[in-house]
């Protein structure tokens, strides 16, 4: 499976511990704690090397978005806010900032999961009620903005066809695909043919961004 190391940014060191243990059983590894975006930088000039930031935002003050925008200078590491509420204006503000995604904290855990799964796959997260707000400050940063995948008209996917999603989260190849489900190499390649067809999706990332979407978990095989 597919890991990635994260870095956490908020001053409450309880609050990120209990964040840590919250992600850390799944794909993410917490890597590093920082108190702040300046202390996130040393530790990157230090030698860390985050797939992940996950910055807590306390009320958006110009500091704190100028954070986002010292890290977004800094790092290619994919940058997620955790705000305390959702505001319009800090919200657009941390998207002109280069942030990859703006969460409330009070989401569920299965929420954020799912959400930071999304972020790392390239996608732009944020609340759905301010959809327009995301794409004013889109249209202001030079950063790519992923082409929304069309949700296919019915969910009549086979179970072989899920299992086969659900191995593709969990970072495997068509070969080993084949091997932990017992059927050919050619049979994996079909079913995904099917199954691009049925999501309506142009690759395996845009499968494997449907695939969190619509509420499915990697296939663990011993």
């Amino acid at each position: 499976m597919t890991t990635w190391t994260v870095m956490l940014v908020d001053h409450d060191r309880l609050f990120s511990a209990a964040l840590a243990t919250l992600i850390g059983g799944g794909p993410f590894r917490v890597s590093a704690h920082a108190a702040s975006a300046d202390d996130a930088l040393d530790l990157i000039a230090d030698g860390e090397e985050p797939d992940l930031i996950v910055l807590a935002l306390q009320d958006g003050m110009p500091e704190e978005i100028a954070g986002i925008r010292r890290l977004r200078d800094g790092t290619s590491a994919r940058i997620a806010v955790l705000a305390d509420t959702i505001a319009d204006r800090s919200l657009s503000q941390s998207l002109k900032a280069g942030a990859d995604a703006y969460l409330n904290k009070s989401m569920s855990s299965e929420s954020l999961l799912r959400s930071l799964r999304l972020v790392m796959l390239g996608e732009v997260v944020y609340p759905t009620h301010v959809a327009g707000l995301l794409m004013a400050a889109a249209n202001e940063r030079p950063q790519h903005t992923p082409t929304p995948i069309a949700m296919p008209p019915s969910g009549d996917l086979s179970k072989r066809e899920v299992q086969i999603l659900r191995c593709l989260l969990a970072g495997q190849s068509n070969k080993a695909i084949a091997r932990n489900l017992h059927i050919t190499e050619s049979t994996v390649k079909m079913h995904f043919k099917n199954v691009m067809r049925k999501i309506n999706a142009q690759n395996r990332t845009q499968a494997a961004v449907w695939a969190i979407q619509n509420g499915l978990s990697p296939l663990v095989t011993a």
